[in-house]
């Protein structure tokens, strides 16, 4: 069977079908070369540029819009705001409609990018009728509280005689409930999206709402002046239209026939010229100072964008992981998804903790634990010691704080709770995470003022395990026995799931009990034979879901009516995630007629989280498989998730991740930008280099050989891994051969024992590297450097 397939060029080839359960009959010569686009990936809907952990998030559309969005601190916590009031706050948009009779930018034919293509200082341009606009948007913090945007407009005439540009900008304050359509509604922008507003006046160079200066205008080379009403009909629109050219008919939906309350800027420009001018705005009306009006005055548009990427270049310091890595421009989305994760965790006046929010724009302003933990453990990795803490301090601060999860629990003393639903996960989530942090950075102070909380959380799981082992009244054991019981899993599913529930609460508690462990607390033995008990009673119950066909199924059906289940969930929270997170041995016979099956019978091509025949919950279970395959040496299949994430979870020119990816419209854009898919899309790029396990490290699992010969110079720098800090470096050192060195200081960093994927023909060069066979090298003690050389077969 043939299938068309979207490249990035736009041309159409067409290829094999390609899955997981043929992808290991074909050569990586083939992979790659089927490593296409098949549909188009999404668009750029809600591109943060304010600064990092800024309460008030400005985001740049496709429609060339920018917008504020405020993030409502204690939103459905005891006191706190309600959703509705989040959703009913006064915001506000800066508008373009481009020539005269005004046009609205159609969103379909805009491009936005980031400065040096990896730094939230924007470019969007727009082209029609042979004027060519380019909007600059930058943003740059003055205090607490409050930020400055600088928006730079410019047009340049493309044809041979002389134009007259018009550009027209509306700065709209409206109720962001009436502006904004819920997130999960595709993105849609025309001019009936030009609401009224009489609230913003233009007087001198002073932007005014209510009579306060907001803003200002620079008329640059444009003559700018306050329209307050202009009428256009439609026999205006399209008078000059050439019926030969292929663009720039203004459709009726894109014609802005009303003006109201508009700056107009205008200008004659001659064949080649350039003109412009810019604007800037306070970001936070409710918050200006005379310091602020001050700033205001003195600021220009270029000290904005010098300040502006100052502060995101300096987010990255010598001490995180540095990434070298120019096929696919991945060293630039390793950038720009960490920028985008500081800029997602939020610092709330008064406090010192960081609140990771999940991104996006209807919800922003809750938090889900689980989710947060994604996106703040690969930051771990990368060496944002400082962030992770305070995001843990947030999550903690949930702990017994009136939110507690729901379900049928003995007591909720000491679980972590979540201000978004409320899910069984998030306690076994924050223990890992918390577990992690320590392991990671051996925060001495830290361990002193969370173990008792890490103590309580974990006494809370193990008391709610103990509280469901217990018989039937017949003497049966029930499925649920030693598990977690009938709670909230997920924000479709309640009952008993195991996959979402047990299986991240078990990954937590066996994190913990590692952590207590390896600092000799005394509770340590105890614990471990709870967790142990734990995994037992797991084994039984996971073997008792398993079908003969190999599927397992992801929840306990026990006929309680309060059970919830969310058909569309079931690729997305399935089984996979009990082999992710070690509640089950992946390699085992069990999980692998799972994995045999699931290929067979779930995945759509290469999507692991199909919905339906449209939509593809994306990122999330890619995540999954690309841990399982990496776990089971399924080298092609590891790099076939890591692809589709790449290629349909993340925008192409600006590298936003989102929730969910639409096969027939890429203006589905739910939950754009996503904390924990950036930390997903993360973890995948390290994992596909540097691959952690209990007792060992893979090298290069999911990187094909030819990469790395168009790379060069491949390079993870300061790489944080459990035992200390190692560098990778592979470096193309001939036409089918490449070395590959790993490094550290510390003699005790380097892992005992390594995994090269065979088809790389690894040979070490240190005499005292063992080779066992399969790919494997054992590594004696002591060592700090290790050099292999690797070979394309």
């Amino acid at each position: 069977m043939k299938t068309k397939t979207y490249t990035e060029k736009g041309s159409t080839v067409y290829n094999e079908n390609s899955t997981y359960s043929n992808i290991n009959n074909k050569s990586w010569d083939q992979i790659l070369i089927e490593n296409k686009f098949r549909w188009r990936p999404p668009y750029t809907v809600n591109l943060p540029i304010q600064p990092a952990h800024s309460p008030d998030w400005v985001h740049v559309d496709a429609a060339l819009n920018v917008c504020r969005r405020h993030v409502t601190p204690n939103v459905r916590v005891p006191g706190g705001p309600t959703r509705e009031e989040a959703t009913t706050q006064e915001t506000w948009i800066v508008q373009f409609a481009f020539e005269d009779p005004p046009v609205v930018p159609d969103f379909h034919l805009s491009t936005l990018s980031l400065a040096e293509n990896k730094y939230p200082v924007v470019t969007g341009d727009y082209y029609s009728r042979d004027l060519y606009y380019q909007v600059e948007y930058m943003c740059t913090g003055i205090s607490e509280g409050q930020s400055l945007l600088w928006i730079n407009i410019t047009v340049t005439n493309e044809e041979e005689k002389a134009h007259q540009a018009h550009v027209r900008v509306k700065v709209n304050f409206q109720r962001e409930n009436d502006l904004f359509n819920y997130h999960y509604i595709p993105f849609y922008w025309d001019a009936s999206r030009w609401l009224p507003c009489d609230k913003v006046k233009f007087e001198g160079s002073s932007i005014l709402k209510d009579s306060q200066v907001i803003g200002k205008v620079v008329p640059g080379s444009m003559e700018v002046n306050w329209e307050e009403e202009a009428e256009f009909q439609n026999e205006n629109y399209n008078v000059n239209y050439r019926s030969t050219r292929m663009s720039g008919f203004v459709l009726p939906n894109m014609r802005l026939k009303e003006v109201k309350d508009v700056i107009h800027a205008r200008g004659d420009i001659n064949p080649g010229e350039t003109k412009g001018f810019s604007l800037a705005l306070l970001v936070n009306d409710e918050n200006i100072t005379n310091d602020h009006l001050t700033y205001l005055q003195k600021s220009s548009s270029n000290e904005c964008r010098k300040e502006a990427l100052s502060h995101f270049k300096s987010l990255l310091t010598e001490e995180n992981t540095k990434m070298a890595f120019s096929f696919g421009n991945w060293q630039d989305i390793f950038t720009e998804l960490q920028t985008s994760t500081l800029q997602l965790s939020v610092k709330h006046s008064g406090r010192e903790s960081l609140m990771p929010t999940q991104g996006g724009s209807s919800e922003r302003f809750y938090v889900w634990v689980w989710e947060a933990v994604h996106m703040l453990r690969p930051m771990l990795r990368l060496g944002h010691f400082e962030s992770v803490k305070k995001g843990l301090d947030f999550i903690f601060s949930l702990q017994d704080a009136g939110v507690p999860p729901e379900g049928k629990f003995t007591t909720t003393k000491g679980s972590i709770g979540t201000t978004g639903p409320r899910w069984a996960n998030s306690t076994g989530s924050a223990l890992g995470l918390a577990s992690d942090y320590y392991l990671y950075s051996n925060d001495k102070e830290f361990l002193a003022q969370y173990l008792p909380k890490i103590m309580n959380a974990a006494r809370w799981i193990v008391g709610e395990l103990r509280a469901t082992r217990k018989f039937n009244p017949d003497g049966t054991r029930p499925l649920y026995y030693g598990l977690m019981p009938f709670a909230v899993a997920t924000d479709g599913d309640e009952g008993y799931v195991v996959s979402a529930t047990d299986a991240y609460t078990f990954e937590g508690l066996e994190k913990t009990v590692r952590l207590l462990e390896r600092i000799g607390h005394e509770d340590a033995a105890e614990f471990r034979n709870d967790l142990e008990l734990y995994r037992d009673d797991l084994a039984v119950t996971i073997e008792k879901l398993s079908h003969p066909n190999g599927f397992i199924d992801r929840k306990i059906l026990t006929g309680d009516k309060a059970t919830r289940s969310a058909r569309k969930f079931e690729n997305v929270v399935s089984s996979a995630m009990l082999g992710a997170t070690g509640s089950i041995n992946p390699g085992s016979d069990t999980f692998q007629r799972f994995i045999e099956y699931y290929e067979n019978n779930r995945a759509a091509g290469y999507f692991m989280g199909n919905m339906d025949k449209e939509i593809a919950y994306i990122g999330t279970a890619e995540y999954i498989w690309q841990k399982i395959y990496l776990a089971t040496g399924q080298w092609k299949k590891a790099f076939a998730a890591t692809q589709a994430n790449l290629k349909y979870g993340i925008t192409q020119d600006t590298y936003q991740t989102q929730e969910r990816f639409s096969r027939r419209d890429p203006a589905f854009t739910c939950w754009q930008p996503n904390g924990s898919g950036n930390g997903r899309m993360i973890d995948m790029m390290l994992n596909s280099l540097y691959f952690e396990s209990d007792e060992e490290i893979t090298l290069l699992g999911g990187i094909p050989f030819d990469w790395l010969q168009a790379n060069q110079t491949t390079l993870l720098k300061n790489l944080y891994t459990t035992s200390g800090i190692i560098n990778l470096e592979i470096r193309a050192i001939g036409p089918k051969l490449c070395s590959v060195s790993l490094s550290a200081t510390d003699s005790n960093a380097l892992p005992g024992t390594i995994i090269i994927p065979e088809h790389f023909n690894a040979k070490p060069i240190n005499p005292s590297v063992i080779t066992t066979g399969n790919g494997y090298f054992r590594v004696p003690n002591g060592q700090t450097k290790l050099v292999f050389i690797i070979s394309k077969g």
